[in-house]
């Protein structure tokens, strides 16, 4: 059987990925504790739908793999609903039951071994204003949801943004979801310890932030044993400055996404030189992109931060130091053999 390493590891697997999950599926699904097709959507108060966008045939070869490996499958389901909705299902006890009731069914339905809840709209649509009202409502659900999914031999895990502090201040995280209140009800909180910078070129999981958000949610979870540390094997890719005005007929990319598995050639077909900042445990570099047409050109500056094996190490390290329950890694199909080398050290990739 595949080894595993020596703390327990989780991976959200996204539909996006899933070309590049389905070619190591068998080799690396062993190795992990619990595995979390990311294509389900909370659409209603009582529909969990399939995303529009993710492709049968590869979550049927996915699937198939997952089954057939020792790990859990925990489906994540996303909150795709619009600002609010949620927020107001969750403050009706009618609609409240009727949605934990749809959840419960979804798991049964799929004979799965739990559920991963990855509602983000409280956090980044719904407004700060609605936290004092929500933050009560979210735990009474989740309360609810517990108890039911574990009355059938099912987890529950939950995917929530860090909390920085106790201060309900607004340098203190997202106390919307109130770690502390909710552990007792959960098996695991993955604490999504990245997107650190999104809208300015920046960091993607600063080692500085990283350890405060391991900080914040040990400050309020008393069992370190429930909490499991997101791991990001991404970066992006900046514009910083345009020079010129670039050709109308010409397709202009302003920020794009890049990975662990696809930076290489990225590095490689620019002729960039990266270099490792040791103080956020990341790398980056910069290149000039030339955009040009019969009716002129223009040159792009921009700039790339990422984490590679390198920062997984050191991210998984610290949750080693902390005692977490266990690392989770955003996502599987970003990865490449060289983050697998520092998963598996004692194994050849």
């Amino acid at each position: 059987p595949p080894p595993k390493p020596d703390i327990p590891l989780d991976a959200w697997v996204p539909y996006w990925t899933l070309d590049a999950s389905n070619e190591t599926a068998v080799r690396r699904l062993g190795s992990m504790r619990d595995v979390s097709p990311f294509w389900f959507n909370a659409t209603g108060v009582d529909a969990i739908t399939v995303d529009p966008n993710a492709n049968v045939d590869a979550i049927e070869t996915f699937m198939d793999a997952a089954d057939s490996s020792s790990a859990n499958v925990v489906p994540s389901i996303v909150d795709a609903l619009p600002a609010g909705e949620m927020a107001a299902i969750l403050a009706d006890p009618a609609t409240r039951t009727a949605h934990v009731e749809a959840l419960v069914s979804f798991a049964e339905d799929g004979d799965y071994a739990g559920i991963d809840l990855d509602y983000e709209q409280f956090a980044f649509a719904d407004g700060r204003d609605t936290w004092e009202a929500t933050r009560p409502n979210w735990v009474a659900f989740i309360e609810q949801l517990g108890s039911e999914l574990r009355a059938d031999g099912r987890t529950l895990t939950v995917s929530i943004p860090p909390l920085l502090d106790n201060e309900q201040g607004p340098s203190s995280g997202y106390w919307v979801y109130d770690h502390g209140a909710i552990a007792p009800h959960v098996d695991h909180i993955r604490i999504m310890a990245y997107d650190y910078s999104v809208q300015e070129p920046g960091p993607i999981a600063p080692l500085a932030y990283v350890e405060r958000a391991v900080n914040g949610a040990l400050g309020a979870v008393e069992d370190p044993n429930k909490i499991v540390l997101g791991l990001p094997a991404y970066g992006r890719n900046w514009v910083t400055e345009v020079i010129g005005e670039c050709p109308a007929d010409v397709e202009v990319e302003g920020t794009t996404s890049v990975n662990a598995r696809t930076v290489d050639d990225l590095i490689e077909r620019r002729g960039a030189v990266p270099t490792f900042n040791d103080q956020t445990g990341e790398w980056s570099f910069d290149y000039e992109l030339v955009l040009e047409s019969e009716s002129g050109s223009c040159t792009q500056l921009r700039s790339v931060y990422y984490v590679d094996g390198d920062g997984i190490r050191l991210r998984m390290d610290l949750a080693r130091a902390n005692q977490l329950g266990g690392v989770s890694l955003w996502a599987y199909g970003f990865e490449d053999d060289d983050v697998w080398a520092e998963i598996l050290p004692t194994v050849s990739t």
